[in-house]
């Protein structure tokens, strides 16, 4: 197919039983030929918190992908036979996961230590608008098939009189990136190459179009809710989740060991496809459910081009059965309505004024206000995240930061309980605990005996003045202390300052063992979605 060819047309004449295609992607290339992707920026995927919408939206915009071309030997598409299969390392993939690997998901660039995709990534992105970049055309969700972007140069090469051959309007195609899905919290991990597209709508983002690739393991093909709360995962649900009634929801056997699943919400498409090695695609389309501008799309059609997307070969080496899986209290499922909520903002003032009294009956010149609600992690389908309080306040120590000096200020947080375990993550470890630790900070954790338990978080830096340079060397303070209440919330006090400031864990464990519990509505708990 060539790109001025019409995707559409020629996917609503395959036949259903064709099995699926080759993929273009040998990772025995890929290994002789190192990472060949070009620089881009990294959306993030899943949605953004409100707060960023435009920047999250600017940075979609500039992100560009190469789509691959030119001549190449039909041999190229052979993919050896893999030496040993999942199925053969793992029993039951559905119970199994990946460690987390910060590297595989952000590849560097040796040459510019700028993060790139890697090429399977730009592989499957390639594919995708090969199938589905007629479709988002028609629906105005990209300007042309091969989501052309323009860089401006080709205007101005005009309106200055220069030749227009050689300007670089790029086509971006569908930007593809690897994503590690936590399973149980973080106690495994999903592997998938995700990508899709969204537009500003009042203070959000409307996720249009999206599509997810995974690789074998912690998900299963029966129908149920998406959602990260449980595992394995569900690939597709036949709940209700766009409006408030079930979808039409069909299963068929594509006949080439592949399975087709289909959720038609009327206003929306939820499609799934699984392949016989074990792999797993799914795509959402949201025509005109949640406002915005309506992108109509024909259902066959969007069938018939996910059917069309080849099954892909992915290195399972690390894929690990889990044996014993810790209980995790539920986590809340995505919200962002809660914390603009009457009552989430009247607990967290009410928590933060209590807070501010009770430190002010061990240090009455210090002082704490500014208690919000907020809600922590990324916004998404099905995506897990924390409920908390903040507040700021200032401590009756000074410090000289930036040659100014006044008194130390810190920041005070209750977590609700819900989704995490006490107990702190060490560095690039996303397990289920609530606190991290940096690459370059001291961490350690204790338990009290009345069953309170600690994690702290602590980094001293000195800077000294080089050969020739006039000013005093100093040392800068980090600490975190957080402590996780018996029943089930905890609080964590981060503050920083130069210098000799007579400030320590033993200090602020005080401050924390004084905080009242937060108030909050008790009777409701996180529930797993219907769809």
């Amino acid at each position: 197919m060539n790109l001025h060819d019409d995707p559409g047309a020629m996917f609503r004449t395959a036949l259903p039983e064709t099995p699926p295609p080759p993929s273009d992607l040998d990772l025995d290339r890929i290994v002789r030929d190192g990472y060949r992707a070009r620089l881009r920026r990294r959306a993030v995927l899943g949605g953004a918190a409100s707060t960023g919408v435009a920047a999250v939206a600017g940075l979609l915009a500039l992100t560009v992908i190469g789509l691959p071309g030119g001549d190449r030997d039909p041999s190229d598409d052979a993919q050896p036979p893999a030496e040993e299969t999942f199925e053969e390392a793992v029993e039951d993939p559905e119970m199994a996961g990946y460690p987390y690997d910060y590297a595989w998901e952000y590849t560097v660039d040796p040459m510019t230590n700028a993060i790139v995709a890697p090429q399977e990534a730009e592989t499957i992105g390639a594919d995708a608008a090969t199938a589905f970049g007629q479709l988002l055309a028609d629906a105005g969700i990209w300007e042309d098939p091969v989501n052309t972007f323009d860089t401006g140069e080709c205007e101005f090469a005009d309106e200055s009189g220069q030749p227009v051959e050689g300007c670089d309007d790029l086509e971006t195609g569908l930007h593809v990136n690897p994503l590690q899905r936590p399973g149980n919290y973080g106690q495994t991990y999903l592997r998938s190459y995700a990508g899709g597209e969204s537009e500003e709508v009042g203070d959000g983002l409307r996720t249009t179009f999206s599509l997810e690739v995974l690789w074998p393991g912690g998900w299963t093909a029966e129908p149920g809710p998406v959602t990260d709360q449980l595992f394995p995962q569900h690939l597709i649900s036949d709940g209700p989740y766009y409006t408030e009634a079930a979808p039409e929801f069909t299963t068929s056997d594509i006949g080439d060991g592949r399975t087709l699943m289909v959720a038609d919400h009327g206003c929306a498409y939820d499609i799934a496809v699984v392949y016989p090695n074990g792999t797993g695609l799914r795509l959402s389309w949201d025509v005109d459910c949640d406002g915005g501008t309506p992108h109509p799309v024909d259902l066959q059609a969007l069938t018939d081009a996910a059917v069309s997307m080849p099954q892909y070969e992915f290195d399972t080496s690390t894929l690990t059965e889990v044996d014993e899986l810790m209980e995790v209290p539920v986590g809340w499922v995505d919200d962002g309505d809660w914390e603009y909520t009457e009552r989430a903002a009247q607990d967290a003032g009410a928590t933060i004024d209590a807070a501010n009294a009770a430190l002010r009956d061990l240090y009455p010149e210090a002082s704490l206000e500014s208690g919000s609600a907020r809600t922590l992690g990324i916004n998404g389908r099905g995506l897990v995240t924390t409920r908390s309080y903040h507040g700021y306040g200032t401590l009756p120590f000074e410090t000289t930061i930036d040659e100014s000096t006044g008194p130390v200020n810190f920041e005070l947080r209750y977590y609700l309980p819900g989704g995490w375990l006490p107990g702190i993550n060490q560095f690039l470890d996303r397990g289920p605990y609530l606190a991290g630790c940096t690459e370059t900070a001291t961490c350690t954790a204790w338990e009290d005996p009345d069953g309170t338990s600690w994690a702290a978080e602590e980094e001293t830096t000195t800077y000294e003045p080089q050969a020739g340079e006039d000013w005093e060397a100093y040392t800068d303070h980090t600490l975190e202390l957080t402590m996780f209440h018996p029943d089930g919330w905890a609080a964590s006090v981060w503050v920083s300052w130069a210098d000799d400031t007579p400030i320590d864990a033993d200090m602020l464990a005080g401050i924390l063992s004084a905080m009242p519990a937060p108030e909050y509505d008790e009777e409701a708990v996180p529930a797993i979605p219907a769809g």
